[in-house]
């Protein structure tokens, strides 16, 4: 089967997977939905949250999925007639995801509405080191939940190989050309973002600026409108030197997503604010969310979503190492730990960690993203600030990384998803045992390379 349009075949996969991978040719995925509830199902360490489909396809065994009450369910594919037979929908299994709904049969350990709402009316009067005590006694017990994994869940990657593996087996292929998932032949992408809590914290702003800037190197910061008095000299100043800066909510607490019409009370002070600062995006504070509302904000992207965080108020993840779209809005998931979570409530004492997952999701072709705080008890401490140093010291010394500030990843994420501009190139999706994604460009070195070689030696470049 050739890759031309004029040899396309029938396209029944969901939009919002296809989107993601954006191949350009597509064989037959039957794949519709189920019915009943949503119930999880197993592949080794993988699990996906659908709704089991009935019935059996033809062709060979692609994967095998395990019940909870034991039986068992194959996805098959057969070039003969071109055709792959899931027992789930795609697009539920990614939604269910990436939207966090997961979270409806999934315990956690968090507080609830109501708890959330008493501790916030008393959150000034508790002493800080009192609320770090009791955030530390509940990190213990967070830091082990089974799903999403912490510090890296890689479900959406799996589910996103899964897919590739359906379309490349399906079609008697063994290389699927799709939308590279970043500019060039980057194999990742990074983004710097601090989320300025005090007015402390919106002055020390600049030395970790000039810090980054020294490293040849940009972040955001994001900036409460209405919590602590802003110097709007410092945000003139870090603007004309190339850093960008977001809404971090109106006030520092939940009140924007504790009800619908807070919500839409807000709403209009979050455009203008972001008109104020010059900039397009938004993290609420604490990560407070409703995920369907957040393609409401009138901000070009948003950064509430974690890909995997226990340890915040309303802990979640959508499991994704890739931007999507909520609505209009960009979602760019923050990928790395908090340093408040890792240096503060985990004790940490190295970076080794923040460069391990770096190093992993590289490997991955995902978006790494890391949100620290410029404020005293976070990266305004000498010791923590010098751990973020060595972070930066790395993202610096990686030639493969495409270093950009959130504004231009949501651009090009808008770009990419309809195929426009010079530097949307053509990625390869290849069948070696495992489905792996190869750059533009790199794929003759790629497949010189054995199916054994281990996943660091196949760094490719």
């Amino acid at each position: 089967m050739g890759h031309s349009e004029s040899k396309m075949f029938k396209v029944a996969s969901t939009d919002s997977l296809q989107r993601l991978l954006a191949p350009a040719w597509t064989v037959c995925v039957d794949h519709s939905p189920g019915s009943g509830e949503p119930v999880w199902l197993k592949s080794g360490p993988w699990r996906v949250l659908v709704r089991p489909r009935e019935g059996e396809g033809k062709g060979d065994e692609v994967a095998r999925f395990t019940l909870e009450d034991g039986s068992v369910l194959s996805a098959r594919a057969d070039p003969s007639t071109q055709t792959a037979w899931i027992p789930f929908d795609l697009e539920e299994a990614y939604v269910n995801y990436v939207y966090e709904r997961w979270r409806g049969v999934t315990s956690q350990r968090a507080l609830s509405e109501r708890q959330l709402g008493v501790y916030y009316r008393v959150k000034r009067l508790i002493p800080r080191s009192l609320q770090l005590q009791a955030r530390r006694m509940l990190a213990r017990q967070q830091r082990n939940l089974e799903f999403p994994r912490w510090p890296l869940d890689e479900s959406v990657v799996r589910l996103l190989r899964f897919y590739a593996k359906c379309l490349l087996l399906s079609g008697g292929q063994e290389e699927l050309p799709f939308r590279w998932f970043w500019p060039r032949d980057y194999r990742a992408a990074v983004i710097l973002t601090h989320d300025v809590e005090t007015g402390d914290g919106l002055r020390l702003a600049t030395e970790i600026a000039d810090l980054e800037e020294e490293r040849g190197l940009r972040s955001s910061f994001n900036i409460v409108a209405d919590w602590y008095p802003i110097d709007w000299g410092i945000v003139r100043e870090l603007r004309e030197r190339g850093f960008e800066l977001g809404v971090h909510g109106i006030y520092h607490d939940r009140s924007m997503f504790s009800s619908r019409k807070e919500f839409e009370r807000q709403r209009p002070a979050v455009r203008e604010m972001a008109e104020k600062l010059g900039g397009g995006g938004f993290r609420s504070p604490a990560t407070h969310r409703v995920i369907d509302w957040l393609g409401e904000l009138p901000v070009d992207y948003d950064c509430s979503v974690p890909h995997s965080d226990p340890f915040e108020p309303q802990p979640g993840g959508c499991c994704s190492l890739w931007p999507f779209f909520i609505g209009d809005v960009v979602e760019l998931p923050y990928t790395l730990p908090q340093d408040h979570a890792l240096l503060t409530l985990l004790g940490h004492k190295t970076a080794e960690l923040w460069l391990a997952q770096l190093d992993r999701i590289e490997e991955l072709n995902g978006l790494i993203q890391i949100l620290t705080h410029p404020d005293p008890g976070y990266l305004g401490d000498p010791h923590k600030r010098s751990l973020y140093v060595e972070f930066l010291d790395l993202v610096r010394d990686r030639p493969d990384l495409w270093r950009a500030l959130p504004q231009e990843v949501a651009r090009w994420w808008r770009r990419r998803d309809d195929g426009s501009g010079e530097d949307v190139l053509l990625g390869t999706a290849m069948l070696d045992g495992d489905v792996r994604f190869v750059p533009p460009a790199r794929l003759e070195g790629a497949r010189g390379r054995s199916s054994g070689t281990s996943d660091h030696d196949r760094r490719l470049g």
